[in-house]
């Protein structure tokens, strides 16, 4: 973003003055402030999101309203910005879902061990049964699968992801740290977006084609030094203002891999600064 602004209030009125008044004032003040946090955000003494601070008041005006354009809100916890571009959640998903087909029952759920999970479908009616054995402690590393039920005119339609299904698209997705800090809910968005593309992709073109850009496609294998690039690309993000050979040690510290990593810390970091 190459203006300065010295308080969300100088933002949002470059930002009002970008949309021509076109669009509600709580959303765009809402979508303002919310830019202004992620532009200004800190940590330890410096920008938190330094790929941010590029972005004019033009990509942040393409962004509102490409998402204006799904009948969305660009509301900064459902949407959001992120270094690969704009991404959601599966609430996202579901409030598209609800737009074209008010009357849609939803359900999206993760299977844990122990779980018991069973469906059958009998004339197009879905019929299924999942006893949760401990809501209570439930962890990451025990999620065995997902899954999401969608009733709506247009029929009822269950989709699953095995625990290797989630993982396949985990490998393939360019914000791995986005996975690593919420698991759970990427799971849930995971199956919901599969669910949505399957079923109902005439009403989803649009996310999609916004979504994907967070996502390796086509979804071909990843090799190991690519996922540990990947992973060091977004580490260097916090590395900034270290020298190379500083980051070089923190990289084989972290992923004890100093063969691979010695090849390409360089470079990347040459793309960063």
């Amino acid at each position: 973003m190459n203006e300065v602004f010295k308080n969300p209030n100088q933002l949002i009125a470059s930002l009002e003055s970008s949309l021509n008044g076109e669009f509600n004032k709580e959303e765009v003040e809402q979508y303002a402030n919310y830019c202004y946090k992620v532009k200004t955000e800190t940590r330890n003494g410096q920008l938190k999101n330094a790929w941010f601070q590029p972005k004019t008041i033009q990509d942040l005006d393409q962004g509102f309203r490409s998402i204006k354009n799904e009948g969305l809100v660009f509301d900064g916890k459902h949407i959001t910005w992120q270094s690969t571009g704009i991404t959601f959640d599966y609430v996202a998903y579901k409030n598209k879902m609800l737009l074209a087909y008010p009357d849609s029952k939803i359900d999206p759920a993760l299977v844990y061990k122990n779980d018991e999970f069973s469906f059958k479908k009998e004339s197009g009616i879905i019929r299924y049964q999942h006893k949760i054995s401990d809501p209570f402690n439930q962890k990451d590393e025990d999620i065995i699968g997902a899954y999401v039920v969608i009733i709506n005119e247009r029929g009822e339609f269950l989709t699953t992801l095995s625990k290797e299904d989630l993982q396949k698209h985990r490998s393939v997705a360019k914000t791995d740290f986005i996975w690593k800090q919420w698991f759970k809910e990427m799971c849930l968005k995971t199956v919901m977006k599969k669910g949505c593309k399957f079923h109902f992709e005439d009403v989803f073109v649009g996310i999609e084609k916004i979504d994907n850009e967070n996502y390796e496609l086509p979804t071909e294998e990843v090799s190991e030094k690519d996922k540990l690039s990947a992973e060091i690309r977004e580490a260097l993000e916090s590395y900034k203002g270290k020298d190379k050979q500083d980051i070089r040690k923190m990289c084989a510290e972290k992923y004890r891999n100093d063969e691979l990593t010695r090849d390409f810390v360089d470079n990347v970091k040459a793309q960063l600064v």
